[in-house]
């Protein structure tokens, strides 16, 4: 029955596609999804560690595809929260557990494009980040040395959680890998980078046309006006290569979507979101979720960030409150490093033509409020589908 329900979903979101509706909501809207593809197609790039916010929004896209509702062309590692050998593991390994090791995975970098950051000077001169993703070393309570690193995705430092996939990773790179993907389907792949972006840039700078050839892009990251959940200035994928960002952010894309930190603040995953899934259809991915859910104290709750981009893309009718912005990224060094700055419309300037906004800056819509409930919904009937 729920496999059925998400058929004729993938059907209705085909016919709004053909009909080139819009996927946003209200007034000056962008398309995401394409220029009339039966079925969108999707890049995840991803900074994924294990059954945290990225893995759950990869099994999403999984289940999306098994569903019809979208074709899963691949998976792209980066830096962020880890490193890309301990990344690609990850996602190689998680797509086993799940029954679809046939999705393919390519290694990108965890070299930012300013390379990697001298933590202790920054950390001295402009704090210490409440949250250092893969900078930091929970063994020792310490700044990572970078020196001292995984040398491939088969031999990690630390065993993996779930061990070694048998299924390899790619031989292309994730950057050659979007851009010929991107190239063979003109305007019917969406690329969802919900990591530091630094395969987009690269793939931008190897050829800008990438831009004009997606359907569009969409971002997991940014704190547009609240403060950030790495340094007060910015938000954790945004301040781990703020220069990839902003490269990609000022390329000519069809539509560029944002899910920031703003949002996730508001939606919280509790126990009662468990229970629900419990109660559901079980299958791999629900049961790979179940049984390695964390314990949580009174009161506790987890934000799911990630989990949000395919939720809003698949769903686009769960977006509740989105304004359309010009946006860059700050990529000097210093205290104010991956900080979001965002321009309104004001009677001085024009959202269609750009003028009156800064030099660099680059229209984008963003979300800032989802309807939860429905969301919650559509969680829980996505990933439990047979």
């Amino acid at each position: 029955m729920k496999k059925n329900m998400f058929h004729l979903i993938a059907v209705i979101l085909s016919v709004v596609l053909c009909l080139g509706s819009s996927a946003f909501a209200e007034g000056n809207e962008q398309t995401i999804s394409g220029n009339g593809s039966p079925v969108p197609k999707v890049i995840f790039d991803t900074d994924i560690a294990y059954l945290n916010d990225d893995a759950i929004a990869m099994f999403m896209l999984a289940q999306a595809d098994h569903a019809g509702m979208l074709e899963f062309l691949g998976v792209t590692t980066s830096g962020g929260n880890v490193l890309v050998p301990e990344a690609t593991t990850a996602a190689l390994r998680q797509l086993e557990l799940i029954g679809r090791a046939d999705i393919p995975v390519y290694q990108g970098t965890d070299e930012p494009l300013q390379g990697f950051r001298d933590m202790k000077t920054e950390g001295r001169l402009y704090g210490i980040p409440n949250y250092c993703g893969a900078y930091w070393d929970f063994g020792t309570n310490d700044f990572r040395d970078l020196s001292v690193r995984s040398p491939d995705y088969l031999h990690l430092l630390e065993a993996p959680m779930h061990g070694y996939a048998e299924t390899p990773a790619q031989e292309e790179a994730a950057w050659d890998f979007i851009l010929r993907t991107v190239h063979e389907y003109p305007g019917e792949v969406t690329i969802m980078t919900v990591g530091a972006a630094t395969n987009i840039a690269l793939a931008l700078q190897k050829d800008p046309t990438l831009a004009d050839d997606a359907a569009g892009i969409i971002y997991m990251g940014g704190d547009i006006d609240c403060p950030g959940n790495a340094t007060p200035a910015a938000e954790m994928n945004w301040y781990y290569d703020p220069e990839a960002i902003r490269q990609s952010l000022a390329a000519n894309w069809k539509s560029q979507l944002i899910v920031p930190d703003d949002l996730a603040h508001q939606i919280h995953l509790t126990p009662a979101i468990y229970d629900r899934l419990a109660a559901a259809n079980q299958n791999a991915v629900t049961k790979l979720i179940l049984e390695n859910k964390r314990t949580f104290n009174a009161g506790d709750s987890d934000y799911v960030w990630d989990v949000v981009v395919p939720s809003v893309f698949l769903k686009p009718e769960l977006m509740v409150r989105t304004e359309e912005r010009y946006i860059t990224v700050d990529s000097t060094p210093g205290i104010n490093s991956g900080r979001a700055v965002s321009w309104h419309q004001h009677w001085l300037n024009n959202m269609e033509t750009g003028e009156g906004f800064p030099e660099g800056f680059n229209k984008a819509l963003i979300v800032f409020s989802i309807d939860e409930e429905s969301f919650w919904d559509f969680y829980i009937e996505l990933l439990s589908i047979e």
